[in-house]
């Protein structure tokens, strides 16, 4: 029985070092350079949308095959990479690559195909076929076709020829519909689908099948889209009409329909404001200095205010309850034109005084815009209350971001020189928010400056 145990435990030893050796082997060859000898494209022309047919045999005599990296290049744009397996010392195989009809496709392109053979050694060989030319289908018409029920298809007219600038014009669509592009229309001036059709394709347009999605315009600073112009080139649209005219008055039960956000009940709507424009307000009960945004209006008169951000369109939200309007930029509305702020312990300057505001987006009650005054200086009104905590920081306290919502980027007050009575909080659970030292309540004018790196805050009230 000892003898078999020993004989075991001699196997086992052998074994090992064996595998051990094996391991530090490593196999050396004479320096070669890996052989493309066949590399065919099949096709000497294609339509862009068509395949080519790659013929290809690579070898190497003295040192293995590794990989083969195959790239598909038109117009300095890789349309398909491909790395293959090659082993041996030869490897041959064909292959099927689209070349798909996307933007920026010139016509007569050379389709080139870069290959690059390596070896286990390392050492590449490079190779380029250029026997291909891609050429652009032949489309003749443009038609801008909308979704059904909203619009008539209107067939685009060339306004530039060599960059394949398309437009119609006396349309008589609404400030937001769905469209595709087709290249072909039936009897009833719906989509043909035998010719190219352009949809939505990722975050642009491409060319689709009946699958595929419709694109959207929208501009709501018109008063209706009455131009629409196609770059058959790029792969882009715009639209155009004529621009609305800032409002001059604003009836807040008639321009603002009822509506609930976060389950208070609001007026609310969209409304073009103009730079300087005075606009008379309706419906608002109470004294307007005391119902309206300080940030965006400068009360005028006992029912007039002047709009003092940029002309365009805003978001008008009043807030029945407590008879106050609230005006913000778009939703979609980022830096360098607009920041937000969120945080808790502050609402809006009118009395009577209340906080609102609870590290949400949810309603204008939890976040304030903050209006730019210059090139990189934002200012925002609020009411504020800070109350002292067991950490020897105050219940108020926020940020500010680029953006409305949590997928915005933080303007982090370390790096800021923030005056009193704010202070930048700097505890590990709160680094970069603008909150208190000391107990304070008020109306406060808090102004950002970029350029000067600097927070500060004045008291109104």
């Amino acid at each position: 029985m000892k003898n078999i145990f020993k004989f075991i435990l001699l196997i086992c030893i052998a074994v090992t070092y064996t595998a051990c050796a094996n391991e530090d082997i490593v196999v050396r060859y004479p320096a070669s350079t890996p052989k493309i000898d066949t590399a065919i494209v099949t096709e000497t022309q294609i339509t862009y949308g068509d395949s080519i047919h790659l013929k290809l045999a690579v070898s190497d005599k003295v040192a293995p095959l590794s990989t083969l990296l195959v790239r598909v290049v038109v117009n300095n744009e890789v349309v398909v990479s491909e790395t293959i397996r090659t082993k041996g010392n030869a490897a041959g195989f064909k292959r099927t690559y689209g070349v798909p009809f996307v933007a920026n496709r010139p016509d007569n392109a050379a389709v080139k195909i870069y290959l690059t053979e390596t070896n286990v050694s390392g050492i590449v060989k490079d190779s380029i076929v250029n026997t291909t030319i891609a050429m652009r289908p032949i489309i003749t018409d443009y038609f801008v076709v909308p979704d059904f029920g909203q619009g008539t298809s209107a067939k685009l007219l060339s306004i530039d020829a060599p960059n394949l600038i398309f437009k119609a014009t006396g349309l008589l669509y609404t400030t937001s519909f769905n469209y595709k592009i087709a290249s072909k229309l039936d009897k009833f001036k719906r989509i043909d689908w035998t010719g190219i059709v352009f949809g939505k394709v990722g975050d642009g347009i491409g060319v689709i099948d009946q699958n595929g999605a419709s694109i959207n315009a929208t501009d709501a600073t018109l008063v209706g889209i009455s131009e629409f112009t196609f770059d058959a080139l790029k792969f882009t649209s715009k639209v155009g009409g004529k621009l609305l005219e800032p409002a001059k008055t604003l009836d807040i039960n008639v321009d603002l329909p009822a509506i609930v956000l976060s389950a208070t009940d609001f007026r609310g709507g969209n409304v073009y404001l103009g730079e300087n424009v005075e606009v008379t307000f309706t419906g608002i009960t109470t004294d307007l200095t005391n119902s309206i945004s300080p940030n965006y209006f400068q009360v005028t008169g006992p029912n007039t205010a002047k709009f003092l951000g940029k002309t365009g369109l805003y978001k008008a939200y009043f807030l029945i309850a407590a008879n106050y309007l609230y005006i913000e930029p778009q939703p979609e509305t980022v830096a360098p034109n607009v920041l937000w702020i969120c945080g808790a312990n502050f609402g809006r300057p009118s009395s009577p005084y209340t906080t609102t505001s609870s590290w949400n987006w949810n309603s204008p009650l939890d976040y304030a815009p903050c209006r730019m005054i210059s090139a990189g200086i934002y200012q925002v009104t609020v009411y504020a209350k800070n109350v002292i905590g067991t950490d020897g920081f105050g219940g108020f306290n926020f940020k500010f971001y680029d953006q409305r919502g949590w997928v915005g980027v933080e303007e982090t007050s370390s790096n800021y020189t923030v005056s009193a009575p704010l202070v930048s909080r700097v505890d590990a659970n709160n680094i970069g928010n603008i909150s208190g030292s000391a107990a304070f309540e008020g109306v406060y004018q808090i102004t950002l400056n970029q350029n000067d790196k600097t927070i500060k805050a004045l008291k109104l009230k």
